[in-house]
């Protein structure tokens, strides 16, 4: 399958937030005093594509990325449903003898004998449907209690700072997303400096420079926390498990 278009990639994708400010004109004046050259078979129009498609290959749903609610308050919430579930069963159960009977009465005058007895007569013998189906919807209150209490149970807990930990490994797979771009665009292996480790080493290696800009030029400059952390792993990664684009997403490359 190819993309003739960010269109037909972005109805495909289901990418409703489409990072359109990454063109061809917004990345080039982020790079333009860039250390590197593109390559003599690349544009910019052509990293634009790149850029943009690759990490848009990253972008999360909100109920899937770090800002979704957090398990706890999932756990809560079950919690409280159960425990609702559980009271409103408990009181439809005992439920008022006078009050049950003209439940039975109101089911009794508007059954129409389905399942029941014929003694002839036209009389019948029996429990109305839907007085039976009201027992039912009762006793599956009771099941439903259980099912959400034990779903809150399961629900497993998140250690420690979770957002950060899940925020800084979407950052390290966009780098990861971003190495195969950067090393066709400019004919380059990514790299990382290794400060603080060696206190020497302070200068950004170009790849932590391009990651740099075009992350915060599609998330903002917060987006590039930990830069040298977080470029060091994406480069292990793509020496590892380097980044895979379906056939058509990124042509070219």
């Amino acid at each position: 399958m190819s993309f003739d278009d960010d269109k037909e990639f972005n109805a495909f994708f289901g990418r409703d937030d489409w990072l359109d400010k990454l063109n061809a004109e917004t990345i080039g004046k982020s790079l333009h005093d860039f250390p590197l050259s593109l390559s003599a078979d690349r544009d910019m129009a052509w990293l634009a594509m790149a850029v943009r498609r690759a990490l848009a290959m990253t972008m999360r749903n909100a109920e899937d990325g770090p800002k979704r609610t957090s398990n706890s308050d999932i756990r809560a919430e079950l919690e409280r449903m159960a425990t609702l579930a559980d009271s409103t069963w408990l009181e439809l159960f005992e439920c008022d003898h006078a009050a049950d009977s003209r439940l039975w009465d109101h089911a009794w005058h508007h059954w129409d004998g389905e399942g029941g007895t014929d003694v002839g007569n036209g009389a019948m013998m029996g429990e109305p449907s839907d007085y039976r189906r009201f027992k039912a919807a009762v006793a599956e209150l009771d099941w439903l209690a259980s099912f959400m209490r034990h779903a809150a149970k399961a629900t497993p807990s998140q250690r420690g700072p979770w957002r950060q930990s899940e925020e800084k490994r979407l950052r390290v797979e966009r780098g990861q997303y971003l190495a195969p771009i950067y090393e066709a665009a400019f004919g380059h292996s990514v790299s990382a400096n290794n400060f603080p480790t060696d206190a020497r080493i302070k200068a950004q290696t170009p790849f932590m420079d391009f990651y740099g800009r075009m992350v915060t030029l599609a998330f903002g400059a917060r987006e590039t926390a930990n830069l040298t952390e977080v470029v060091k792993a994406a480069c292990q990664l793509h020496r590892q498990h380097p980044a895979e684009f379906g056939e058509g997403i990124i042509p070219g490359l």
